[in-house]
């Protein structure tokens, strides 16, 4: 079966003993099961005034809110905004409509989820990365900043928030500063995972190191305010779509999707089986079938990354069967 691969850039093993035990390391903010949820996912296919479009970005985001949708989340509480066609004339993603999506998050929101799947670009430092709006007219301050997304999303007076960003370096959008994974922002490049270092020094690294951001960011109110960010690769890292006939989805967000579905009456992801996934069992998940199925014999490896300190949030807190 033939297939195509388009990397998701302006510009043309996870160890066992993390993938394993890394879930289990945290404990769940049950605030997150309850209260009201709201959802800003975003899906770029067709980009106004640069020449290589994407093909399932739009997919990937009708299929991530349609997962929320399958899982819980309220249907009218969650803002789409894609770009498939004719842009020029619709401006339906660009910055300043994504901005002022964000702007309008209701106050009241208790759990927040932020999407996004298309073009990225990245900086030369390890916190530099850009979300590229459709309306992006080849200057840096068209895009959308690392800085710029932070920003606005501090904004948002939601207790618990959640990123996942599938583009090119979004590993930039992982602060290396508040929080690291233990992956190198380039996998293909770095042979830190390629025998190096041990999976229990991984381990305890990753664990250590999201201690502290979670100390360093709860502040007087008791808990770490920083979102629970998710990038599909590092910083340095490339990421791909995947497809044939016009059927695909970014290779992260494919895992993504498949940890959410069902394997008999359990979600394939929902490692301690309670029916619900959280964020690090989904990041679990992708990170390990991305790894089996994808860098085996790629030539093009890339890893997801996860910050945000000493939590977990629920993603889908139960499934329609």
């Amino acid at each position: 079966m033939s297939s195509k691969r388009i990397v998701r850039s302006l510009c043309a093993p996870l160890l066992a003993l993390f993938l394993l035990a890394g879930c289990q390391f945290f404990q769940k903010d049950a605030a997150s099961f309850s209260g009201k949820k709201y959802a800003v996912v975003i899906g770029i296919n067709d980009y106004i005034n640069i020449s290589n479009d994407l093909q399932y970005c739009v997919s990937d985001a009708e299929s991530v809110a349609q997962m929320l949708i399958d899982g819980g989340w309220n249907k009218s509480s969650i803002n789409k905004i894609q770009a498939q066609s004719n842009e020029a004339v619709l401006r339906i993603a660009t910055k300043n409509n994504i901005r002022t999506a964000l702007q309008n998050v209701p106050a009241d929101v208790d759990t927040f989820f932020f999407y996004y799947s298309g073009h990225g670009e990245g900086g030369t430092e390890a916190e530099n990365a850009y979300l590229v709006p459709s309306d992006y007219n080849g200057s840096s301050s068209s895009m959308i900043s690392s800085a710029e997304l932070s920003s606005w999303l501090d904004t948002i007076p939601a207790r618990n928030k959640m990123v996942i960003i599938d583009a090119c370096y979004s590993g930039g959008f992982v602060d290396p500063r508040e929080a690291l994974d233990a992956v190198p922002g380039d996998y293909q490049k770095n042979s830190l995972l390629k025998g190096q270092q041990s999976g229990l020094a991984m381990f305890l690294q990753f664990g250590t190191l999201l201690a502290k951001n979670s100390l360093a960011r709860s502040g007087s109110t008791g808990y770490s305010t920083a979102p629970l960010v998710i990038s599909a690769a590092g910083w340095k890292e490339l990421s791909w779509e995947q497809g044939e006939k016009g059927i695909g989805n970014g290779v992260f967000t494919k895992y993504l999707l498949e940890a959410a579905s069902l394997d008999g009456s359990f979600m394939k992801g929902d490692a301690d089986g309670d029916q619900v996934l959280t964020c690090l069992e989904a990041y679990r998940y992708a990170a390990a079938r991305l790894q089996e199925n994808w860098n085996t014999g790629s030539s093009q490896d890339f890893l997801p990354h996860i910050s945000g300190g000493l939590r977990d949030f629920a993603l889908i807190e139960r499934r329609s069967f």
